[in-house]
């Protein structure tokens, strides 16, 4: 109730409120003479825009999106009634992402109220001591129900892992923990050592149920880098003896410097060469010229099963024109007798900018593609373009269509204009599996007034399958101002619609609103919880890269 208190106060400070009853006002006025005047209005018939009329009258069921900033700390409010709204306290960091810190309370779909906090040190100005980055969410609601909380620790070393993350719920507390140690001696020769524990759900104490050890040589020479590596095996497999890898990658120096070399290869061709417990891999590639690079793999397991492939591919690139780009890539693969095609690809890229350059900006382009694979039906079409025109900088067009080997087709298509006679707006469409979607957005030109403040216009109309049969309309004032309270300059901005044909709330894309600081809480847990369940642990992924 304070916050809301706050907000009005704020708001009946502010020079433009005047201003704002004068522009709800006349949007009522002109849509009440539209609506009696008139046996539809945007698809709507005359009883319909008598209902719309009378539910925008509670103005506090439309969407309000207010934003209250200080210094070093800022509050902001987005809210459509009782049922949908979440109020945030933010960190007005050095960085660009001032929202990256949250102390939050919100409400979705008229459900229980939630509240929770998602924490960065890397991107917080509020620092613990230490050089470790420390990241926290915790997200329940209003009766201790659907708790989630997660921590997650790095060391300060970015080279060798340090890590340890722990989750837990209402049901259990699992965590996993890596170590990881590099000690370099002399003549290029270093030793490695590397430790995972995870505690996974389902088991009693708090100690870890899983752990694997990791350690091995490393050897660098001029010639490439080897390494010698011991596993502990996976503790919940039936394995009991060790894994062990041998490995060895680098390139064959100096072969593109001379003889036939030098007049096929570009650079010298890359090999890598590895030997575990399953058998032996090895795979060498070798970028040639004109485009090309060719390759083999070959493996043999324990048991004597050999597999042998090769490869060779081509990107060729010609300049057609100045700014226009024909290119073609195709790869052929060969194993056991059979040869197979990657489908064809076929690109032209047009810099408009230097085909037109009195007409098209700098940073427009065209792109078409086609890939066809042989025997197929038909080819995968798509074309991208950006365009800008010289003699009216301040509008763009963005578009794109696609056309696959089903038969499927799709577009997309985004005209904005920025400070347009002081207008802004912009124009979105797209085609697809749901249909014709399209949605318009326009803001007028700002009234500002001599302390700072400013006001203006704005109007959003979506129409498509993902906002039902009838247009969803909203019209309102984005403001923006400054305030001192009690000795403490704030600045007031936000958005606030006087009407709106709809009542679900829409986020900044125009899509249904859900909280995205309880998604980003609610998703901190679930990777965690997904990585502790895997097979994986960084210190093993760390000492085998």
């Amino acid at each position: 109730s304070s916050l809301a208190w706050l907000n009005f106060q704020s708001l009946s400070c502010s020079p433009f409120l005047m201003a704002r009853r004068q522009k709800r006002l006349f949007v009522c006025a002109v849509l009440a003479f539209l609506g009696l005047h008139s046996r539809t209005l945007l698809g709507w018939t005359r009883e319909e825009t008598k209902e719309q009329m009378e539910k925008n009258i509670k103005v506090w069921n439309s969407p309000h999106n207010i934003r209250i900033a200080g210094s070093k700390f800022a509050i902001d409010t987005v809210s459509q009634g009782a049922l949908q709204w979440q109020v945030r306290a933010t960190e007005n960091t050095k960085s660009s992402n001032s929202t990256a810190n949250a102390l939050f309370l919100a409400r979705e779909d008229g459900g229980n109220v939630v509240y929770g906090l998602n924490y960065d040190s890397k991107k917080s100005d509020l620092k613990p001591p230490g050089d470790q980055r420390i990241q926290f969410s915790a997200t329940g609601d209003e009766e201790f129900n659907d708790v989630d909380w997660t921590l997650r620790l790095e060391g300060d070393d970015e080279e060798q892992p340090r890590h340890f993350s722990i989750t837990g719920n209402s049901d259990d507390v699992v965590y996993d923990g890596s170590f990881g140690w590099e000690k370099t001696l002399k003549n290029g020769l270093g030793l490695l050592y590397a430790i995972d524990a995870k505690r996974r759900s389902g088991v009693e104490g708090i100690l870890p149920n899983w752990m694997q050890q990791s350690a091995g040589l490393k050897y660098g020479t001029k010639f490439g880098d080897a390494k010698v590596l011991l596993f502990q095996p996976d503790p919940e497999s039936d394995k009991k003896t060790l894994e062990y890898e041998a490995s060895w990658k680098g390139k064959l120096q100096g072969l593109s410097d001379k003889g036939v070399g030098s007049k096929i290869l570009t650079t010298d061709p890359q090999y890598n060469l590895k030997l575990n417990n399953e058998g032996f891999d090895a795979k060498i590639r070798a970028p040639a010229k004109l485009g090309t690079a060719f390759g083999a793999e070959g493996s043999v397991s324990m048991d004597g099963d050999k597999d042998l492939s090769g490869f060779v591919e081509w990107n060729g690139k010609r300049e057609v024109l100045k700014g226009m780009d024909f290119s073609i890539d195709a790869k052929a693969t060969a194993q056991e007798g059979n040869v197979s095609m990657q489908p064809i690809g076929l690109t032209l890229a047009a810099d408009l900018g230097k085909l037109a350059p009195k007409v098209a900006t700098s940073d427009s382009s065209l792109k078409l593609r086609s890939r066809y694979k042989l025997g197929e039906d038909r080819p995968s079409l798509s074309a991208s373009a950006e365009l800008g025109i010289k003699k009216l900088p301040e509008v763009k067009a963005k578009g794109s269509a696609t056309y696959d080997d089903s038969g499927s087709v799709s577009s997309s298509l985004k005209v904005t204009a920025e400070d347009l006679s002081g207008l802004d707006a912009q124009y979105q469409l797209s085609s697809g599996k749901k249909g014709l979607q399209q949605a318009a957005e326009v803001r007028l030109p700002r009234v500002a007034f001599q302390d700072g403040s400013y006001l203006r216009g704005t109007g959003k109309v979506y129409k498509g399958s993902e906002w039902g049969e009838k247009p969803r309309v909203q019209l309102g004032v984005q403001y923006e101002g400054n305030l001192r309270i009690l000795d403490h300059d704030l600045k007031l901005g936000g958005e606030s619609s006087g009407f709106d044909s709809g009542r679900n709330l829409l986020d900044e894309m125009g899509k249904p609103w859900k909280s995205p600081e309880l998604n980003k809480a609610r998703n901190s847990a679930k990777v965690v919880r997904n990585y502790i369940k895997s097979e994986a642990g960084h210190g093993r992924r760390w000492i085998s890269k």
